[in-house]
């Protein structure tokens, strides 16, 4: 008897060992508390993320709310001169606007763009609200980006360069720039406007962002110590800029559609105010290489600029998935007996405890062991609040037990055995368990 218990012994040794190599990788995710800043278009949103920042502002930037080019590169000079990015209708000044400038007590206007964007009928509605105006505005948008990157006080060392069709780029980096002091500069894919290439020649660095396809090697040659940063697509190129320039996130770490500008483009703003940054998401997906930049920063919170249209309420439950709560309730349950069936306190099978905790925090999940491995999204890399699967049954060839991943290389499960265990924490190393792992999903 001593001599098989060895054995046992020595089997359960190299299982604990080769599931140190076997086993996914744990990556802990971070939660956040969350709240949503935003109005019922883009025109209140920007006034709601006003409101987040200031009291009062003696200076407003007013931006076209429907054509980006002119509105993208003004988030350094807003921060310079601590002032908020209202928006505007081309010909006419939205009445939400209109009250929240009445709010800041603004005495000056600065206009982004020419009449071509933002009319002169605005400019009178300004006028007549008692505002002085000024309006910054060039032949086109590359040189409208040369005029706004002269007026920011202080020359520094380094500027920024984007290219000029499109606005993701712009965004992944716009609060990082004004933070820094740093002018956004415009571009086009294969030729560096002459305007723009005469003001970079005052600066002895470029932070160029953007792959090939939009800012072509032979502009690197253009410009003074070129260092490039980009991904595959624009929530790659903002992990890129994040680690590459190694971004600072404040207290509030701020979340924005990538997929449309103008949330982006007030929130940059409020990000940079408030010492922080933002990022980009998608409406009903946070990309992966978001959610790593995600993970790895300090923020306790977090705020989603936008209504459900741009960011919808699934993307804000992942944001807010507290795993640390979700363990705390499951360990609440440790000892419930094993009842076949059972969804209550009284009595656990081990889908029931999972919909039972999972319920808890606001998410519902499939009953059956079998529609729980069917559903969610798998994974390879284990995160605290993932569900793993076990076959437990030899006379079915699929998912027959489950429980919670708990960190640690621990989960939490409903077990039965020989005496109605129940409730429990069992080693995903266990002689048992392991060789009869599957897989994981996640649902949060």
């Amino acid at each position: 008897m001593k001599i098989l218990a060895f054995k046992r012994y020595i089997v359960a040794l190299v299982l604990g060992m080769v599931v140190l190599v076997s086993l996914p990788s744990v990556n802990h995710a971070n939660s956040f508390n969350v709240d949503r800043i935003s109005g019922e278009n883009r025109y209140k949103t920007a006034v709601e993320v006003s409101k987040k920042g200031w009291t009062s502002s003696n200076t407003v930037i007013i931006a076209a709310g429907n054509q980006f080019p002119d509105a993208l590169t003004g988030t350094p000079l807003a921060y310079s001169l601590n002032a908020p990015i209202l928006l505007t209708q081309n010909s006419s000044l939205p009445s939400e606007t209109k009250s929240e400038i009445n709010r800041l007590k603004a005495k000056h206007a600065i206009i982004l763009g020419g009449t071509g964007v933002v009319t002169s009928n605005v400019e009178t509605q300004l006028k007549n609200m008692g505002l002085t105006i000024e309006r910054i505005s060039g032949s086109d948008r590359y040189s409208t980006s040369v005029k706004i990157a002269e007026k920011l006080a202080g020359q520094k060392d380094t500027a920024v360069l984007v290219y000029g069709k499109n606005f993701p780029d712009s965004l992944a980096i716009a609060a990082h720039a004004a933070r820094n002091g740093y002018p956004i500069l415009l571009t086009k894919t294969d030729s560096l406007p002459s305007a723009t290439k005469k003001v970079l020649s005052k600066y002895k660095n470029t932070i160029v962002v953007g792959g090939t396809g939009v800012i072509s090697e032979k502009i690197m040659n253009d410009v003074p110590n070129g260092k490039r940063y980009s991904g595959e697509n624009r929530y790659d190129t903002v992990s890129e800029v994040v680690n590459g320039l190694n971004v600072k996130f404040g207290e509030n770490v701020y979340v924005a559609t990538g997929q449309s500008y103008a949330d982006a483009l007030t929130g940059s703003v409020l990000a940079a105010k408030k010492n922080s940054s933002l990022v980009l998401v998608q409406k009903d997906k946070v990309p992966t290489p978001v959610q790593n930049v995600l993970n790895s920063v300090n923020s306790s919170n977090a705020s989603i600029i936008g209504g459900t249209g741009a960011i919808s309420s699934n993307v804000q439950s992942k944001l807010g998935f507290n795993t640390d709560a979700l363990v705390k309730t499951a360990k609440q349950y440790i000892g419930t007996p094993y009842q076949y069936g059972g969804t209550t306190p009284s009595g656990f099978d081990c889908s029931g405890f999972i919909k039972f905790v999972f319920e808890k925090h606001g998410i519902n999940t499939p009953r059956t062991t079998s529609d729980l491995y069917a559903g969610g999204k798998s994974v390879s890399k284990l995160e605290v609040g993932d569900i793993v699967f076990f076959k437990t049954d030899p006379s079915h060839n699929r998912a027959s037990h489950a429980g919670i991943y708990i960190g640690d290389n621990k989960f939490i499960h409903a077990k039965s055995a020989g005496s109605n265990i129940g409730v429990t924490i069992d080693e995903m190393s266990n002689s048992y368990f392991y060789p009869l792992y599957l897989g994981a999903k996640r649902y949060h």
